[in-house]
């Protein structure tokens, strides 16, 4: 048997980074597809393995490992002219699909066209292609929705209790419409479902974002907004909205999620659809999060029971952010009885404590 033809969707995004690291080290080549420019896609890939010490032989020759093909995942037969969107599918033994939009708060119709539509055109090459190509697909925890209490088991799969964002929805429909695919076509699906993925590598113009990034990004925002970058308060401000104060989230490093990823993807697929949570042994309570954020910007932060009646302004703008509302109350746990069937009982994942929160969201 040759070396397989390998193709990853959103190379360049926080998962997908990592992901390459990982896949570079067990396959000599491989195909990224991907809207930008190839040499831009190369820098970022290449930034990144750079900053985070790989050495040169992988870096000199990154270019020869690497092919680039311009695709736009949310356009039919991404944008290809059907010749070549056939000679493509024809090529593949195995899909990786990470890409997707992970902005919490967006509307409806711009998650949707990544996240659902361009799935529905990942399925589209896979189905074409006379190899018949394993697909790898990164759902997300997110499919769980408003499920705030209990453990998730990783077979299960429905809408029953809701979402508590658009972004959660597009998840779900995106998986459901993955698993339907893998019924309708008798093929195997490998679905891997991260938790919130973080690193405690500074912030870098170089690296892609996180999500304690990003908030720490809107906190620095909404500081600029209120004038509060240029004049810091002289006390710090208290800033109360509603939570449990017993509520956690679950946070896995980037780094371990990657590598457990691949290490999976060298079992065979069972011929069904094989679902696995990518998660931390060990919840992270959302009291320390507020404690993270304190240590960094001029607030005294506090869960309460309701919203207050004589809310501040930041206050106001913090509970019109109702995409993260609900974040504050959950208190879910991940089943990962696949995972350890699968590996054993793997290694654990790095603890995640205040000093790796806080250098997560901190600057170089």
């Amino acid at each position: 048997m040759g070396t397989p033809t390998i193709a990853v969707t959103g190379a360049t995004g926080f998962l997908g980074v990592h992901l390459m690291r990982e896949l570079l080290r067990d396959h000599a080549a491989l195909t990224v597809l991907a809207r930008a420019e190839p040499e831009s896609v190369l820098n970022r890939i290449g930034g990144f393995l750079r900053l985070t010490g790989a050495g040169r032989d992988l870096l000199d020759h990154l270019a020869e490992r690497i092919r680039v093909v311009r695709a736009d995942l949310v356009e039919p037969r991404f944008g290809l002219p059907e010749q070549r969107f056939q000679e493509l599918a024809d090529e593949l033994d195995v899909i990786w699909h990470c890409a997707g939009d992970t902005t919490i708060g967006a509307a409806l119709d711009q998650l949707r066209r990544t996240n659902v539509t361009g799935t529905r055109h990942v399925l589209e090459l896979a189905a074409a292609g006379v190899r018949s190509p394993l697909l790898y697909h990164v759902s997300s925890i997110a499919v769980a929705g408003a499920r705030r209490h209990g453990t998730m088991p990783e077979e299960l799969l429905d809408d029953t209790c809701g979402f508590e964002n658009h972004y959660e929805r597009t998840k779900y429909e995106a998986e459901a419409m993955v698993r339907a695919w893998a019924a309708q076509q008798a093929r195997p699906v490998v679905v891997f479902r991260p938790s919130i993925l973080v690193t405690d590598v500074p912030r870098h113009a170089e690296l892609p974002l996180h999500t304690l990034s990003l908030v720490a990004e809107a906190l620095e925002s909404g500081m600029s907004r209120f004038g509060m970058s240029d004049h810091p308060p002289a006390q710090r401000l208290p800033v109360r909205f509603p939570g449990a104060t017993t509520a956690s989230l679950n946070l896995v490093p980037v780094d371990y999620a990657a590598a457990t990823m691949a290490r999976l993807a060298q079992r065979e697929p069972s011929g069904g659809v094989d679902t696995y949570h990518i998660v931390h042994q060990r919840n992270t309570l959302v009291t320390d999060l507020l404690t993270t954020f304190e240590r960094t910007y001029p607030f005294d932060l506090h869960l309460v029971s309701r919203p207050p009646a004589d809310q501040s302004p930041i206050e106001a703008a913090l509970e019109a952010q109702t995409a993260f509302a609900g974040y504050t109350r959950h208190h879910r746990r991940y089943d990962t009885s696949r995972v350890r069937a699968a590996l054993g009982t793997p290694p654990p994942a790095p603890e995640i404590n205040l000093n790796y929160l806080t250098s997560a969201i901190s600057h170089p």
